[in-house]
């Protein structure tokens, strides 16, 4: 049986196998200083507005006040075409505590609007106030419009209450704050409708 590569044949061609050594060499070096060059560079920063991190068991009154606008915002404004990634960030941004049951009423929603062509825009009128006497509750008034097939059918003002609660920072959620629960009131203008 004959060997594919014998010692001489090997010592024969001594300057082709120097040839693919130095190469090789020569190529370990470049990536190794091209993994050097990318390791040291800097890392682009992500500043999203209206996201202040939370010290775990402290939620200041800007914070609360800035994500629940945020959150109302994200949530009541929205085409059937926008309305699959705000539901993605809004489920990101749940308690633990209630998940299930407004993961599902998101879900809901978002059949409804695309099925009816609804879309909604949301104005803050104020900045909110904070209640603390059952845990951390904003108190938010906004301009709410409704469309339906591109038709105006309704206008109003909504009075949103938005309870949050800490939650451990993450990729999804820089914040550190969770939504426990909400609910929207529609007040009656002059005329009483």
């Amino acid at each position: 049986m004959r060997r594919l590569f014998s010692l001489d044949d090997l010592l024969g061609r001594r300057d082709l196998v120097l040839a693919a050594l130095v190469v090789s060499l020569g190529l370990d070096l470049l990536l190794g200083l091209a993994l050097a060059v990318k390791a040291l560079e800097r890392r682009p920063v992500l500043v999203l507005p209206q996201e202040i991190v939370a010290v775990p068991g402290e939620i200041s009154d800007e914070a609360a006040r800035n994500f629940a606008r945020l959150f109302l915002v994200t949530f009541d404004s929205y085409t059937p075409s926008t309305l699959p990634v705000s539901t993605e960030w809004l489920k990101h941004r749940l308690s633990p505590r209630s998940w299930s049951q407004a993961s599902e009423a998101l879900d809901r929603r978002l059949a409804v609007a695309r099925e009816g062509r609804m879309s909604s825009i949301v104005v803050p009128i104020d900045v909110g106030t904070v209640d603390r006497s059952q845990g951390v509750v904003v108190t938010a008034r906004a301009r709410k419009t409704v469309f339906i097939a591109d038709r105006l059918s309704r206008e109003s003002t909504a009075v949103y209450r938005i309870a949050i609660e800490s939650a451990a920072p993450s990729a999804a959620n820089p914040g550190g704050l969770a939504v426990v629960s909400q609910s929207v009131e529609e007040e009656k203008d002059e005329s009483g409708k």
